[in-house]
């Protein structure tokens, strides 16, 4: 995946910026910039270990992150991403947390997979048609669509069969 990997540095620099908001006495700021500090640190660590080529455990905490499926790491920066926005809402955690749920998309996206070709989908699209009308329904509830009675607020319709 190649994409620019400059989102980790943002959320640092701007982590810092609100971590500054305590002379302002905003201390809900002060510790969304520190999650948002913690957040650039991670993002740094899993994307990009090799800023911290002289810590052995965030390469091997890389690691385990790509052993693992795409899914997990959408997850973890789309949900990780809303904390420091959720707890300081200001341009300098919207910004940066923005770019990291923006690269959870992408990785949930990625997780999903490959498009198939036009061809494929029309063939699926074929053969999911002709499944769903060569095949009778013998299923008691097949035709509650059709058997649909109005609603009642004194009680069950007389010809309802589940009473």
């Amino acid at each position: 995946m190649k994409e620019n990997k400059n989102h980790h540095s943002l959320c640092i620099l701007f982590g810092l910026f609100n971590a500054l908001s305590l002379l302002l006495l905003n201390v809900s700021c002060l510790i969304g910039g520190i999650i948002e500090i913690l957040l650039g640190f991670l993002v740094m660590s899993l994307e990009a270990p090799c800023c911290f080529f002289c810590i052995d455990y965030v390469g091997q905490l890389a690691d385990i992150a790509d052993s693992r499926p795409m899914w997990n790491r959408a997850a973890l920066y789309c949900v990780a991403s809303v904390l420091p926005v959720v707890i300081c809402f200001s341009l300098g955690s919207l910004f940066p947390c923005a770019l990291v749920f923006a690269t959870g998309v992408i990785y949930g996206m990625m997780s999903l997979g490959k498009k198939a070709s036009a061809a494929e989908m029309r063939q699926a699209a074929v053969n999911s048609g002709l499944a769903t009308t060569s095949q009778p329904t013998t299923n008691d509830r097949a035709g509650i669509i059709n058997n649909a009675q109005p609603f009642s607020f004194t009680g069950a319709v007389g010809t309802d069969s589940n009473v």
